[in-house]
This record gives C-alpha cells, structure tokens and sequence, in this order.
C-alpha cells in the first residue's frame, strides 16, 4: 500500500475520532450524564442524625381529669421528652407498655372506644395514620405478632375506665379501633412493673392548663368539640422577613449551587419580568425556582426506584434532604421549631408520599394563610419535589416577650356568635354549606361545624405582609378562619 493511502486512511480515523468526542461531550453538557458520573468517587459525608420521634408529634393531647372536666395541650413535652430529662412523658409510658409477648390485641367498638373517653384519661391524636410498625419503632413500643391486626395509629390513649394495662388505638385508614391489653408492663430497666399514665395526667392537673368544655354546651347545640372557656396570654405581632428577596443575586447563587452541586456551571439561568428566577440542569431533568414571595421550589425527575419504601424510611429521606438543603433555619437569626404536620400518600398517583411541614415558635404554632413552611415529595426513595418558604424574624424579639403580663383574649363564645356570618360566607363559597337567609340556621349550621378553636400565630398570604399576628384560628369542616386574638376581628381563611 502506497504512503499516501495510509495517511489518508489516519487523517479519516482521526476525523471520526473527533466527530464522537464531539458529540459525546454534547451529550454530557445536555442530556442526562453529567462529568459528576466521571469523577473519582468521593465519600460521602456522614447523614445527620435526625430525631424522628421529634417531628412525629400528634397534633394535640387532650386530658380528661373526670367530672366532664378537660384540658387540650400542644404535644410540647408532654409528648416526648428527650430521655436525658428526668421529666415523665407520653412516649417514655409508651415505651414501658408490656412486655411484647403478653399483650392482647382486640377490636373494639367505636361506642366502646368513646364510653371509655369519658374516664379520666389522657390521648394523643394525630393528622396522619402511622403505619403501627413505623410507630412501635419510633416510640420504643415492643411490637408483637399480635399488632399486625392493627393497620396504622391515628389516635392512641390510656383510660382508667379498666383497672390494669390497656391502651387505646384508633385505626383512621380502616376506621378501626381496638384494645391493647397487657397482663404487665416493663419499667426502663426491662423489669415487670405498671405504666403511670395516672401519674402524669395528674401531673398534668396539677399544673396551670386551661381548662377545655364542650363547646355545645358554650353556644347551646349538639356539639362535642372541646374549647377553651377563657384564655390569658400575652401572644403578641412581631416582624418577619423573606428568607429571600429577588435582588439579593449572590445570596440566591450561593444557594442555588447546593441544588446542582457541580453540575451548576452547565446550569441555565433564566429571569422572568416579575422577578421570579429559574434555574434549568439538561431539559429540565432538575429545576430550582426562587420566587417572588421568597421561597424556592426544586424539582427533579424521577429517577429512583424503590416503592416499597416505608413511611419512616421515606421521612428519614425528606429529613435528610431538607438537612443537607438549608436545614429548618431562616438565613437570618430566627430559631423556628418544625414538626410533621400532615402525610399525604401517594401525591399525584406517585408512589410514595407528601411531607407537609410546620413551624412552631416558642412553642405556638405558626399557621400560613397560603402554602406551608416546607413540603417534600418522595417518590419511590426519592426527592422529586421540595418547596421551602420559611420566614426570618428576631428571635431575641419574641423570648423578650415571654415573661410579659397576659392579657384576655377575646372569648370563644362570643367570637362564634360575632363573626358566626362572616364564617358561613366563607364556607358557602367552597360548597360546604347549603345557602340560606335564615341567620338561626347560620349560626347552628357553623357552631354545630366547628371542629377545633385555639390559638396560634398567622402569616398572612401576600408579597406585602410583613407581620406576624397572635390569632384565634376556627377550624369549621376542611376551612380554617382566623381572627385576632384580642379583637376577633377577621384577618383572613385557609383550606386544610
């Protein structure tokens, strides 16, 4: 063969060489491979320790001392109590309920499960089933064969109505209830002994609760739901910021490369006419929006594959994200608590579920009239969806308050029967109220509704709000309508 063929030859080799390479890197600034996949692997840094005992808190805790007498807690330590406190708690008796092998499991009438409520007793209700594995794991419950009846836990309580060890589940998935029954229960040191939930619902009594009465029997209708009668305290307004405004451009950048790490300098910015900014990996397999209100929304394409993920398994995933994401911390010097506020399952027929999160502050809970302080989708083992809007406040601001003098708030029953019209017209523009000109039958249509009443903090829907507002917070069916606290003047509504 001729030397000119052959160099011929090599300068073609070497022209289709570079063609590939060429459209080989294309296909890694573009598509779905990244140089990261090239990389020497790095080891990965140690997962956050999360507490999930801590974020599964139920929504409330409600007492009954006997004698139609009533009290309704925040979860707080009455709860869980971190096991360094010597102080007693409702999962540390939890933990002592036993031992595994001598606990009886049986179903129950809902009619027998409300006549035993009416004893002296202590119960934690929740917004959400947990399955009762994930439960038993969480709280330090033995879990024996005989548990696998039960489903999932909504609402868990000891009565004295029966002398002995018994708790009391109700089953929201199935609408099930049961009785556990154990012929003996263990103390911390494994050893046989009695759970004293006695104990502490009069340690409970002993402190200085409000006390909590039906309120049919405050507005004069058939209704069960336990209210405060009067209530002193000394809530008070307070400023917040956004964790992020538009023009903060190096802050947002800086944040904005946890999410893409080192695929950030292939990453597309795009800034919209109302100042929303997106940031846009490959054809949108990832995209982080920074939005005018100040929270941020990411979102990635599925890619994970483990649907059998259980409810804790899938929350310690969440958790570990928002870690790893900003944590629960303002970039200010607010000091918010979160918890688990509501489990959707399977959102947008995704396998898997929706973390709904909330903020209490200094032990109150923080209510938005629009959205919530953080949501996380984990869909099959992964992290498809995350919202983060929290708020930046003063914490210093809101702990100097706490030793002020409290004031009366405005009393339950005469805010129902204030605002009891303002109410209805909110509910009858979602269709949960038939509509009517008779204002009797407005008014026992709403107080017969009313699901819960208590106190809280509100931040107000809109770009403008800039304060944080001590509210009454109504609950009537799936409405939640807020007033102030003082005046019970109307400040705005959510639906749950």
């Amino acid at each position: 063969m001729s030397k000119p063929n052959v160099i011929e030859k090599a300068k073609n080799l070497i022209l289709v060489v570079l063609f590939l390479s060429t459209v080989l890197l294309l296909y890694f600034f573009w598509g779905n491979i990244s140089f990261d996949n090239l990389k020497i692997p790095v080891a990965k840094e140690a997962e956050t320790q999360l507490d999930m005992g801590s974020f599964l808190k139920p929504e409330q805790i409600t007492v009954n001392f006997g004698a139609d007498t009533y009290t309704v807690l925040p979860p707080g330590d009455i709860w869980y109590n971190d096991p360094k406190n010597d102080q007693d708690s409702f999962v540390e008796e939890l933990g002592r309920f036993g031992p595994a092998e001598n606990v009886l499991v049986e179903e129950i009438t809902y009619e027998q499960y409300l006549k035993v409520m009416q004893f002296a007793s202590i119960w934690a209700r929740f917004n959400y089933d947990i399955p009762i594995s994930d439960f038993c794991k969480n709280f330090n419950m033995s879990k024996p064969q005989s548990y696998d009846v039960v489903e999932t836990v909504t609402e868990i309580g000891y009565s004295t109505a029966e002398k002995g060890n018994s708790l009391y589940i109700l089953d929201g998935k199935n609408q099930k209830t049961y009785r556990l029954v154990a012929s003996s229960a263990k103390d911390s040191d494994n050893k046989t002994g009695n759970t004293d939930f006695p104990a502490l619902i009069d340690s409970i009594g002993a402190g200085n609760n409000n006390i909590y009465f039906p309120v049919g029997s405050v507005l004069g209708i058939s209704n069960d739901t336990l209210v405060p009668v009067s209530v002193q305290t000394n809530l008070k307004s307070f400023s917040f910021r956004q964790d992020f405004y538009s023009y903060q451009t190096e802050k947002i950048a800086s944040m904005a490369q946890q999410y893409f790490g080192g695929n950030f300098d292939f990453v597309r910015k795009i800034t919209e006419e109302n100042g929303t900014i997106i940031y846009m990996y490959g054809y949108g397999q990832t995209v982080l929006i920074v939005n005018t209100d100040g929270s941020i929304e990411y979102k990635e394409e599925q890619t994970g594959n483990t649907p059998g993920q259980s409810l804790s398994d899938a929350l310690k995933t969440a958790l570990q994200f928002v870690a790893d994401h900003g944590s629960w911390e303002s970039t200010g010097k607010a000091e918010p608590t979160p918890y688990l506020e509501d489990v959707i399952r399977d959102p947008n027929k995704e396998k898997g579920y929706r973390f709904i999160f909330g903020l209490e502050v200094n032990g109150t809970r923080l209510y938005y009239e629009n959205g919530a302080p953080v949501i996380v989708d984990v869909t099959s083992g992964q992290v498809t969806y995350f919202k983060r809007q929290l708020v930046d406040f003063d914490q210093k601001d809101i702990d100097s308050t706490i030793d002020d003098p409290k004031d009366d708030a405005f009393s339950v029953a005469n805010l129902i029967a204030q605002n009891f019209k303002y109410i209805y017209d909110t509910l009858l523009q979602y269709g949960e109220v038939p509509a009517t000109e008779d204002q009797a039958a407005m008014f026992e249509d709403i107080a017969s509704l009313v699901k819960d009443i208590r106190i809280g903090y509100l931040k107000p829907a809109g770009d403008k709000s800039t304060e944080i507002l001590p509210v009454w917070v109504v609950t009537v069916k799936d409405t939640n309508v807020y007033f102030d606290l003082y005046s019970a003047d109307p400040v705005g509504y959510s639906e749950e």
